[in-house]
Formats: structure tokens, C-alpha cells, sequence
């Protein structure tokens, strides 16, 4: 399966330091998956090192049989995290 990195996703790595693997690190090994029913997207998490701390870094992905299209990434809090679930927006994905 090819795993792509978009433009947009590209460009925030750069600003927000993130090394290049991360993505595709989270996308293989995930710790929490669930579904975005607003955006349409999947989301994957897992504790990665980011600025000298482990916080929890998400990305939003779209994927079809031969592809993953990674879109975005950024650190989440587990507030953020059970916020989203709570109201909704977050399905879990088993």
C-alpha cells in the first residue's frame, strides 16, 4: 500500500518540527483510531516525542484499497480527545 504525504501535510511538518517518519508511524502503529464524521477522515494517534515530551500526535487520513493520503498532523490533548468522542464528531474505529 503507498502511503502519501500531502502538500498540505508536508508543510506542516516543517513549521511544527515534526520529524518525517512521524506520519507513517502513526498511520502503522496508531495506539487510538476513530473516524471523523465532519471531516470524513480517519484518525490515528499515538504517543510520539515531541519539543522533549511524549504528547499525543494525530493525524487525519483518507484511504482506499491501494492508498493512504495523509492529510494532516498535529499534537492533541486527551481532553481534546474525549471532547471530540463525547459530542460525537469522533467515532472509535476498532
Amino acid at each position: 500500500m503507498d502511503i502519501i504525504y500531502t502538500n498540505h501535510l508536508r508543510l506542516r511538518l516543517k513549521l511544527r518540527n515534526f520529524p518525517e517518519h512521524y506520519p507513517r508511524e502513526i498511520y502503522l502503529n496508531g495506539e487510538q483510531s476513530f473516524f471523523d464524521v465532519i471531516e470524513q477522515k480517519f484518525i490515528a494517534i499515538k504517543k510520539l516525542k515531541y519539543n522533549r515530551k511524549f504528547r499525543n500526535i494525530m493525524i487525519a487520513y483518507k484511504q482506499s484499497k491501494e492508498l493512504v493520503e495523509i492529510f494532516t498532523i498535529h499534537p492533541i490533548t486527551d481532553a481534546k480527545i474525549l471532547n471530540r468522542t463525547l459530542s460525537g464528531r469522533w467515532i472509535k474505529n476498532e
